[in-house]
């Protein structure tokens, strides 16, 4: 079972607003580097139960990436209390986005 929330125009701003840290990939399905990278998201979302996971296509949502400035994919973004706080774009190793995380969730 995925533990990674698909984000859409009618969810984005409350999963936004209830999340505490909130990590959002921001991808789309034509994109190669998106979908290798996605079971590295989802491992890592089983590894950190504090914070929700959730993506995003930005194709289907483009105001909601627009909103964030993403002009490149895979982009990830972690908020804090409904905030961006830092972002990352490209495909990486499960070990570095990994450390990136635990510098955030702290």
């Amino acid at each position: 079972m995925t533990r990674v929330i698909e984000l859409s125009s009618k969810n984005f701003d409350k999963i936004l607003k209830s999340s505490k840290k909130l990590f959002v990939d921001f991808w789309a399905p034509w994109c190669i580097p998106c979908l290798r990278m996605n079971p590295v998201v989802e491992k890592l979302a089983t590894r950190h139960s504090s914070i929700t996971f959730a993506k995003l296509n930005v194709d289907d949502y483009q105001e909601i990436a627009n909103r964030f400035h993403i002009s490149s994919i895979p982009a990830y973004v972690m908020f804090n209390d409904a905030t961006p706080e830092s972002s990352r774009i490209g495909a990486t190793s499960e070990a570095e986005l990994e450390r990136w995380i635990d510098d955030r969730s702290i």
